[in-house]
């Protein structure tokens, strides 16, 4: 098979926004490929690299990438419909946050879709809506599951994505294509160059999204966020895997045991599909808090990161900047 690579200078792999984004750029391209794309990393701190069977062009991507975004009326979430869209369904305001029994009937028709016609479906809102992992709607009482009555219970999602006070993935993920959609060059923004744009707050993905009041010529804080960046990312999430006993969540490259949580995540030097990135992310190896340097080398990792999870007095904050894990930084990288 021909592989054409295009590199992708906007999305590095130090940065948590833009390795979502590259995650993000597989997920929507592959319905619309004729044989899978790959992605793989030039290397510790470097571009992505798409890796396909055609040619392409950061235009001709970009203008790809636009036949997945939704019609002002249409589903958000164009590869996967029927999730993004569903109404809100209890004391949280935020619709993936439902009853466990429906969360729990949604996942038994969109199984059904899948074994009838390959949907997808199932796929995206088990990464999107955790049923493993349950709140109760008494706030007294959340984050503890209430024994006896299962319509006190509720799921839990991402962790992935940070709320801030009435945040939702749903309108975050709206902004970000509302911006795409009526600037088309959002999209190619988002893989060579990133534009930021005044007043859009991204989704808590991009730490220099915030910009603090002495950081801009006016003096007040304002946020600064990339939109195309964003909207990519926020496909990515479709890679991480939502599990949990319903008292306590476990989420692919996700690290419960940081004070707000950290993403984790490697790149890698061979071209992957979709599915080998998942078991990638997955491996024992590369979630071990003291990796063994060679086990990773004949895995292909050439590079480990953390970016903590930041805290606002209205909720989550933004993902810090990345830290180099593995290998340890050297005295030329400071």
């Amino acid at each position: 098979m021909t592989d054409h690579e295009l590199e992708l200078p906007a999305l590095l792999g130090n940065s948590p926004l833009g390795f979502l984004a590259a995650l993000g750029l597989l997920q929507l391209t592959q319905p619309l490929l004729e044989q899978p794309p790959r992605l793989s990393w030039r290397g510790p701190d470097a571009p992505a690299v798409l890796h396909t069977h055609q040619p392409l062009t950061h235009q001709s991507l970009a203008d790809l990438l636009a036949r997945q975004l939704p019609l002002e009326d249409d589903d958000l979430l164009t590869v996967a419909p029927g999730i993004l869209g569903l109404p809100a369904s209890g004391p949280f305001g935020d619709a993936l946050r439902m009853p466990v029994d429906l969360a729990l009937d949604l996942l038994a028709c969109h199984a059904q879709a899948e074994r009838d016609r390959s949907a997808p479906t199932a796929r995206w809102f088990t990464a999107l809506v955790n049923q493993l992992s349950l709140e109760t709607s008494n706030k007294k009482t959340a984050g503890r599951p209430a024994s006896g009555d299962r319509g006190d219970l509720y799921t839990t999602t991402t962790p992935h994505f940070g709320r801030t006070g009435q945040m939702t993935l749903a309108a975050s993920w709206a902004k970000a294509a509302d911006h795409c959609r009526s600037d088309s060059s959002h999209l190619i923004a988002a893989l060579v160059a990133w534009r930021r744009v005044d007043d859009y707050a991204g989704a808590n993905l991009d730490h220099y999204a915030t910009g603090d009041a002495h950081m801009v010529s006016h003096g007040k804080a304002s946020q600064r966020g990339v939109p195309g960046a964003t909207w990519l990312a926020l496909h990515g999430l479709a890679a991480f895997r939502l599990t949990g006993d319903t008292t306590r969540a476990q989420t692919t490259s996700w690290d419960h045991t940081a004070p707000n949580g950290a993403l984790t995540w490697p790149i890698w030097k061979q071209p992957l599909t979709t599915t080998a990135i998942t078991a990638l992310l997955e491996h024992p190896l590369v979630r071990h808090p003291n990796p063994d340097t060679t086990k990773l080398h004949n895995l292909g990792v050439t590079a480990l990161y953390v970016a903590h999870r930041t805290r606002l007095g209205q909720g989550h904050g933004p993902l810090q900047p990345a830290r180099r894990i593995h290998p340890a930084p050297t005295s030329n990288d400071l």
